[in-house]
């Protein structure tokens, strides 16, 4: 059982998690830079760190839900079907 979780593990990351590190490494260089920041400002007292902490959240959240998972996978599809049934095909 453990060796079949594994292997889902393995091609998880070979398939979805490494192709969008390597793709969106910029991105994740952000991520890090905010959480600095959000350190930083949150240390200093700065009413700024609300802010960059949120804008910190957003990215985690994107990057967790979005790239890791491959929810873009999912919405996409029906984005795309809901705007093609509201405005009709282009």
């Amino acid at each position: 059982m453990v060796k079949k979780l594994w292997e889902k593990i393995k091609k998880w990351l070979k398939e979805t998690a490494g192709p969008a590190i390597l793709k969106c490494w910029l991105q994740a260089v952000n991520v890090l830079i905010v959480l600095i920041a959000y350190g930083k400002l949150d240390d200093l007292g700065s009413p700024a760190a609300g802010l960059v902490g949120f804008w910190g959240f957003v990215l985690i959240g994107y990057w967790v839900f979005w790239e890791f998972f491959g929810a873009g996978k999912v919405v996409m599809p029906l984005l795309k079907k809901l705007w093609k049934k509201i405005f009709g095909k282009k």
